[in-house]
């Protein structure tokens, strides 16, 4: 066993088993059996962002088993949970929620939601992008009409929030250095300067029906090698680069956690209270006080 001397993040459960989204390769629905239904978080959160913090974390990712927006009350909590720790010196620069971005269209919502949460330390949403049109994404979520992407990344920025996307690597979408440069340069023109880009897969990080072949995947780094400039390399694989002034990251959506290794990706906390060194739970749990 190696001594930790890094823990990169934290990333949370937040709300209820509720979604306004079908995809049929969601990885997080076998989680959604712990969910609950009083918009609390669990007491292990505020542990896991002050460990985190101790050994240099920097990032916090809101999430959900289901669709974290469709529960705003449980985003408040997340977020003010993770302003008294701030307050005692847990401070994370980087805020993310995590979203399919479906009631971001919404006018009203946002103003009801989106100013409180910004207050409360939230910097940045990322919207998970699976296709570049609104058919596709329409497809992708299993409904019959996505909203426009413009008014969800207008409404965003007009709330002073970073907009960020997460860019779906999916057979039949965005699968090859064609349709992976195409989408860049879509989000780009959305004002999206930040894209954390990975294949869908299982949720033991294997790929599947669903996963971009061998070949596309390849095609894709090949395409950041040629067109992009390294910014820096993640110790658990893949980076950051630098295309046009646009942060692309390529990553792998899951790690399983090395007990040989220093560092600790990211420090997951459940909806039932327990934490882990990874999303795969076997062998990675972690104690907190």
């Amino acid at each position: 066993m190696a001594c930790i001397e890094k823990i990169y993040s934290v990333s949370a459960l937040v709300g209820s088993n509720k979604c306004n989204a079908n995809c049929a390769f969601c990885a997080a629905r076998e989680l959604r059996k712990d969910a609950g239904t009083d918009n609390q978080m669990p007491h292990t959160f505020k542990s896991a962002l002050k460990l985190s913090a101790r050994y240099g974390g920097w990032s916090l990712s809101l999430t959900g088993s289901g669709e974290p927006t469709c529960s705003p009350e449980a985003v408040t909590n997340a977020l003010k949970d993770y302003l008294e720790v701030a307050n005692q010196g847990a401070y994370y620069p980087n805020v993310n929620l995590f979203t399919n971005g479906i009631l971001l269209a919404d006018d009203d919502f946002c103003n009801d939601w989106l100013p409180e949460w910004k207050k409360l330390g939230l910097t940045a949403i990322a919207v998970s992008i699976h296709d570049i049109n609104e058919d596709g994404q329409a497809k992708a979520y299993g409904l019959n009409q996505y909203p426009s992407l413009t008014k969800i990344f207008n409404n965003i920025k007009k709330h002073g929030l970073q907009c960020r996307a997460t860019l779906l690597l999916r057979k039949g979408a965005v699968d090859n250095a064609n349709t992976y440069k195409e989408a860049i340069e879509t989000l780009r023109g959305h004002g999206v300067h930040n894209i954390t880009s990975w294949c869908v897969g299982n949720p033991d990080a294997t790929y599947n029906e669903f996963s971009p072949n061998f070949i596309g995947r390849l095609s894709i780094k090949f395409w950041l090698k040629r067109n992009t400039k390294l910014c820096h390399g993640h110790v658990w694989g893949g980076g950051v680069f630098d295309y046009k002034g646009t942060l692309v990251r390529l990553t792998d959506y899951v790690t399983k956690h090395d007990p040989k290794k220093d560092f600790v990706r990211q420090l997951v906390v459940f909806q039932d209270g327990m934490v882990a060194y990874s999303w795969i739970k076997e062998g990675a749990i972690c104690l907190l006080p």
